[in-house]
């Protein structure tokens, strides 16, 4: 596949560049002062650090979740095919069972890692100087999949998504790899003729699934994308390549259609170019919040699954979402921790009006 192919060779050249590490291997057109000092990671966020010491549910947001019409309560389910089912065919008008799932490793994720463990801290994701900041370089641009990323969408498939198979609709942030991993990992809901799409990016491996589930809807949605503002990881590609590699999915949902990645543009707008800021938390809750509302609650179907990125679900779990499944929060509570690359978590989410 031309993705794969891609990926591979852009991985290696920025494996080489991130080695280095050296600013003379750092060309930008512009040069932007930073803005936030490095952070330490504490021991207690370490699971989060991989990515973002930004990342913790130190955070109160209670006011902000209270301060909404509608209250998302959820409870964590077992990734049981039958469990599901079971609990599908009880769900009152108000629930819906969700698979979410974060990206495999992205280029993106290699880099941030290969910059910790030579610098010996995280990767200031907030700095604004291309020469201390690699995801501000154009050529990380809608970061596609590593060779490990790939890897751990065949494992999340091979132990769990291989036993959902009553998934109606398959809803998948726009950047490149999210789509991949939704691809390879839910592959038994391809239409029928999109199967082999799957299988190129086996590895050799053999594929252990051909029954497709035809009838599953794809859907791509700008409401899952990730964090906006400042890291070209996060910005899309041109759409109409990313249409021809992904046929299968319906893009007809993106407010723009056009090769411009006009969200992103829009929010960037809003600061000066020397005073780029990432979207903040809360600001992604409002657009989790309007996703979960606006859409995923009007769809007809009843357990769908949701493939996006690690801020995003992040504002989600610690921002938007209540504990447990009634009024009253009882019911388990969810791990509102950063999710692992292409991990999967299962939620029924009862909405509920004040």
């Amino acid at each position: 596949m031309m993705i794969q192919r891609k990926s591979l060779t852009l991985a290696l050249a920025m494996h080489s560049q991130c080695r280095a590490f050296s600013p003379v291997l750092v060309t930008t057109t512009s040069t932007r002062r930073a803005t936030t000092a490095s952070s330490s990671c504490p021991t207690t966020l370490a699971s989060s650090c991989r990515d973002d010491p930004a990342f913790n549910t130190s955070n109160s947001y209670e006011w902000l979740k209270q301060s909404r019409p509608i209250r998302i309560h959820a409870k964590s389910l077992t990734l049981d095919n039958t469990h599901t089912k079971t609990r599908k065919d009880s769900l009152s008008s108000h629930s819906k069972i969700v698979h979410f799932q974060r990206h495999g490793q992205g280029i993106h994720n290699e880099i941030y890692a290969q910059w910790t463990q030579s610098t010996g801290k995280p990767l200031n994701l907030s700095e604004t100087d291309p020469a201390k900041n690699p995801l501000l370089l154009a050529n990380v641009i809608d970061a596609p999949l590593t060779p490990k990323g790939i890897s751990q969408c065949h494992d999340q498939y091979r132990r769990h998504a291989a036993n959902l198979r009553y998934v109606e609709r398959i809803i998948v942030s726009p950047l490149v790899r999210a789509l991949q991993t939704a691809r390879l990992t839910f592959r038994n809901h391809l239409p029928a003729e999109y199967v082999d799409c799957a299988e190129d990016y086996m590895n050799g491996e053999e594929a252990t699934a051909t029954t497709s589930s035809s009838s599953t809807i794809w859907t791509a949605h700008e409401g899952c994308r990730e964090e906006l503002g400042l890291l070209l990881c996060n910005k899309r590609r041109p759409l109409s390549s990313t249409k021809l590699d992904f046929p299968h999915v319906d893009f007809t949902h993106l407010p723009h259609h056009g090769d411009e990645d006009v969200t992103w543009m829009e929010y960037a707008s809003n600061f000066a170019k020397d005073a780029a800021q990432r979207e903040s938390t809360e600001d992604m809750s409002h657009r989790v919040y309007d996703f979960l509302v606006s859409f995923l609650r009007e769809l007809p179907e009843r357990e769908v699954a949701v493939v996006g990125h690690s801020a995003w679900l992040h504002a989600m779990c610690n921002a938007v979402l209540y504990q447990g499944t009634d009024a009253n929060g009882k019911g388990d509570n969810i791990d509102s921790g950063m999710f692992d690359q292409a991990e999967i978590r299962t939620l029924e989410l009862t909405f509920i009006e004040k």
